[in-house]
């Protein structure tokens, strides 16, 4: 290569990198004051408030100085300090994706209780989508997020560590009115501590119980399907170990976007109203709902004659005696509802469960679906009609 050639090949070489430098800065930057201001519109538009000192912009991350956040229904403002948004990137046709976003650790004095603490640990989302400004379909005024994680939760009351929980996180698979949304909520273990209980009988009988202490895990999935608000909560279940597990499954329609945006409107106008004025507004929105099923499923795992012994040992008698007992009394009660074929059920159930307990489930699955409006009104004027027309069911050890 000739010389001049060499110096003309270096040059553009220089120029080159020098290019590279100054669009490694610039032309993959993104404008933070676009994107924070995105955020605290979609995050009001759920009803909660975030505000923020000023916004430093580096590349793909952004940082939210000196920040505030409250929730709906939440009266306490946290502050959060600096918010980092990582991997931040324009989306074709307007809005923004974030890889992730991180909050400070929170600590606040809950409102009532000087003495009292609660801290919020590791606190981070990943995959959010900022929907562009001025978006007209309905899923632009939602936050999406692909996974939510909280590492821990700790409250103290009095310098005692009443509630702990670790390994909170949620997923929820992309947001479509195409097909149903996926969702779970996991908390990988609780503990929390009855042994400060301010009740004298409640006190005693946590522990004789041998519960002044539970520790367990919470497991949530189900489905959502945005343009009926098919919502079915196929699994709720609270493991607390050594006692047992409450299971619990729900599955209603007409849980719409409209329906959300009411609630989140209501929650606002009944704050600070008096108990029945709220009542009756969430009463008013149970109306746009309807029933398809629900079941309650209890697995014992030795609480049942913990608590059989500790109420025989009160009454002076034996196990034997109050579960004979038992068997007696809710045929009878439950003759009360008019509708014998489920009385002698649920004192079938009863009795089989009490001699041996494993499983006992309650559930309700009517034909078709049942607008709450109807329920609302069966309730009222004929309350045992509701057996049947919502399907209650009670089967023990299956």
């Amino acid at each position: 290569m000739r010389p001049n050639h060499l110096k003309s090949s270096l040059r553009l070489l220089a120029a080159t990198s020098a290019l590279v430098v100054v669009f490694a800065g610039s032309a993959f930057a993104v404008d933070g004051n676009a994107v924070a201001a995105r955020l605290k519109a979609v995050y009001a538009e759920q009803g909660g408030v975030i505000e923020y000192g000023n916004v430093e912009t580096n590349g793909s991350t952004i940082i939210l100085k000196e920040t505030k956040i409250s929730a709906a229904g939440v009266k306490e403002t946290f502050t959060a300090g600096d918010v980092t948004l990582s991997d931040v990137s324009d989306v074709s046709g307007g809005g923004f994706k974030i890889g992730s976003l991180t909050i400070p650790d929170i600590s606040f004095t809950p409102e009532g209780d000087d003495k009292g603490k609660v801290a919020i640990e590791g606190i981070a989302l990943e995959g959010i989508t900022l929907p562009a400004e001025g978006a007209t379909e309905a899923l632009a005024k939602m936050l999406q997020y692909e996974k939510a994680e909280v590492k821990h939760i700790g409250v103290n009351s009095k310098g005692k560590d009443v509630l702990q929980a670790d390994g909170i996180t949620a997923t929820i698979s992309p947001l479509t009115e195409s097909s149903p949304i996926a969702f779970t909520t996991n908390v990988e273990s609780f503990k929390v501590d009855l042994s400060e209980v301010e009740d004298p009988k409640t006190k005693e009988a946590v522990t004789a119980l041998g519960y002044e202490t539970l520790t367990g895990k919470i497991d949530i999935n189900g489905t959502w399907n945005i343009p009926d608000g098919r919502l079915n909560v196929e699994k709720l279940d609270l493991i607390t170990d050594n006692a047992g597990t409450l299971g619990i499954k729900v599955d209603i329609s007409g849980y719409t976007l409209d329906f959300i945006k009411g609630l989140q409107e209501a929650t606002k106008n009944v704050e600070g109203k008096p108990d029945n004025e709220q009542a009756l507004a969430m009463l008013g929105l149970m109306q746009q709902l309807s029933f398809t099923g629900a079941s309650i499923r209890f697995e014992d795992d030795s609480v049942t004659y913990k608590a059989l012994d500790y109420v025989a040992k009160q009454q002076n008698a034996k196990r034997e005696d109050l579960i004979n007992q038992a068997k007696a009394i809710v045929p009878m009660a439950a003759a009360q509802l008019g509708d014998a074929e489920f009385a002698q059920t649920l004192g079938t159930a009863v009795g089989e469960y009490l001699d041996d307990p494993k499983t006992i489930e309650i559930k309700a699955a009517p034909p078709k679906s049942v607008p709450f409006a109807i329920i609302a009104a069966g309730g009222m004027a004929d309350p045992k009609s509701l057996l049947k027309t919502l399907g209650v069911t009670v089967i023990a050890n299956q």
